[in-house]
């Protein structure tokens, strides 16, 4: 039987520190950055039980070109406990499926990253 250990994504970018920002906004860190050029190659967001990779486009490429050929955008839905406190952190952010709540009872938001991925920010257990 395969066992898992932890799941991480790994998200291309044109620009990776744009994105490294976009996530250190929400608290989360960048322990490990790979420098490529004038600007970040690779850089690792890691905090409260979430990591996440953006590679950018050139290196992946340079290391893999088929690899990558056909991967443009991904979508990372991660459950928060405040979705009050991301809204405030991301005020100027493209929201792309605003404010609501499922039919499972969670109230989510789906905005994009720097790189265009979609992500979700969802919080269980909230009160009107």
């Amino acid at each position: 039987m395969v066992r898992f250990r932890k799941t991480t994504p790994i998200l291309l970018a044109e620009d990776v520190k744009a994105c490294a920002e976009f996530w250190t906004a929400l608290g989360l860190q960048v322990p490990v950055t790979v420098p490529e050029g004038d600007g970040i190659g690779f850089a690792i967001i890691a905090g409260d039980g979430v990591e996440l990779m953006y590679q950018s486009f050139s290196s992946a490429r340079a290391q893999r070109p088929e690899a990558v050929d056909r991967v443009d955008r991904s979508v990372v839905f991660l459950e928060v406990t405040s979705l009050d406190a991301v809204l405030a952190a991301l005020p100027q952010t493209e929201t792309v499926v605003p404010d609501h709540v499922t039919d499972y009872g969670a109230r989510e938001i789906y905005v994009r990253d720097p790189a265009g991925n979609l992500i979700g920010f969802s919080q269980f257990g909230w009160q009107e």
